[in-house]
């Protein structure tokens, strides 16, 4: 059943949405007013509002105005945006790959929210090319939420958090990768007084997902 949806969803795609990648604006979802590179190919969700649509009332239940976030993972500045737009603030966004941040540099540019780029990756402790949570609060401001996906290096992120995750308390949405790292991140929340939610993938109209397993942990955190 889900290889069929997911044939059906390519084909439609295919057939009905331009093929060419161009700036638009987004008209839907959490991100509605920004304008981004969007390639219909693989952005569709991103476009059309959609795109993880199973934590979208997640985020905006724990993101208003005032709340200033930290966007762990940037990818190509989606979640940065969103953020950006929710809360009327300035996000801090980590991503280590030149090519993520060419592209959110030239999606940022398109907009007229602030952003501040940290060209690293995010982990436990601060080495060549690596940052920690703590170390990201002390340079810019301390987060009242975090949003992270960093394919499997989520443990070791809050490992690096523990100032912030004892001392703030921030809300999270966390993108899990495993069930071990679910269970992990689980471990490390519930010992600063989180009770993470689990968040599974939705069955109509499923995403294409390389991991065997996946999922989103929410976690309400103390409010600003």
């Amino acid at each position: 059943m889900r290889g069929n949806a997911l044939f059906l969803t390519r084909a439609l795609k295919g057939v009905l949405l331009p093929r060419t990648p161009r700036f638009r604006r987004i008209p839907f979802g959490p991100a509605a007013g920004v304008t981004m590179m969007i390639d219909f190919a693989h952005q569709s969700r991103h476009f059309f509002g959609f795109y993880e649509r199973e934590i979208q009332s997640h985020l905006r239940r724990l993101v208003g105005p005032g709340t200033r976030c930290f966007d762990v993972g940037g990818d190509v500045g989606f979640y940065t945006l969103a953020l950006a737009r929710l809360s009327g603030e300035c996000v801090v966004v980590f991503d280590p790959s030149p090519i993520s941040i060419g592209t959110m540099r030239a999606n940022f540019a398109r907009n007229r929210y602030a952003v501040t780029i940290v060209e690293a990756a995010v982990g436990a402790v601060d080495d060549s090319g690596r940052t920690t949570i703590d170390t990201a609060a002390r340079t810019h401001f301390i987060p009242d939420f975090i949003k992270m996906d960093i394919e499997g290096a989520e443990v070791d992120a809050l490992l690096g958090a523990k100032d912030v995750l004892a001392e703030r308390r921030p809300h999270l949405i966390i993108e899990v990768h495993g069930r071990a790292e679910e269970s992990s991140c689980e471990q490390i929340l519930r010992a600063y007084g989180y009770t993470p939610i689990r968040v599974a993938p939705g069955r109509w109209l499923p995403e294409e997902r390389p991991a065997a397993y996946n999922g989103w942990l929410v976690c309400e955190g103390r409010r600003p």
